[in-house]
């Protein structure tokens, strides 16, 4: 059985055409699994392709939407989260082509003042990319279960 999550617009600040996630897929305490299409009006979409960096936005949107699930617990809105530093970025494509289908996870390693957060990216089941991120939040200290990001 799969839990409904509401709308991605909901969870995060980014709007369209920067809102580049269709859905969460899975949200657990630690982490959360979300999908996207690539879509011929994707601003990093040029000559038909994507370059594999803009991957790096994916996550950080995966990341946004996991805080925002845990700000809505706490009857708030979506906060906005800054990139504080990235670690170990492989990428392990080139591109991505329009309709590629796109699975994001992204999993807590710890929260505080600063949150840290491995994630990946694959298509079909094969890795294209992952990261280590560190994220603040503009958010006041949350009081569900952890820390907001």
């Amino acid at each position: 059985m799969t839990a409904a999550f509401p709308p991605v617009a909901e969870l995060v600040p980014q709007r369209p055409p920067m809102l580049l996630l269709d859905e969460v897929v899975a949200a657990g305490e630690d982490g959360i699994t979300c999908a996207a299409q690539v879509r011929p009006d994707n601003l990093f979409v040029v000559d038909g392709r994507v370059h594999a960096s803009a991957l790096l936005e994916y996550m950080a949107q995966a990341i946004a939407a996991f805080a925002g699930l845990r700000a809505r617990a706490d009857h708030q809105p979506p906060a906005l989260g800054l990139i504080a530093a990235c670690r170990n970025f492989e990428l392990h494509a080139e591109h991505l082509a329009v309709g590629d289908a796109l699975q994001i996870v992204a999993t807590r390693v710890f929260a505080g003042a600063m949150a840290e957060y491995r994630a990946a990216v694959t298509r079909r089941g094969q890795p294209l990319a992952e990261a280590v991120l560190s994220v603040v939040s503009t958010a006041p200290p949350s009081t569900s279960a952890g820390s907001p990001a």
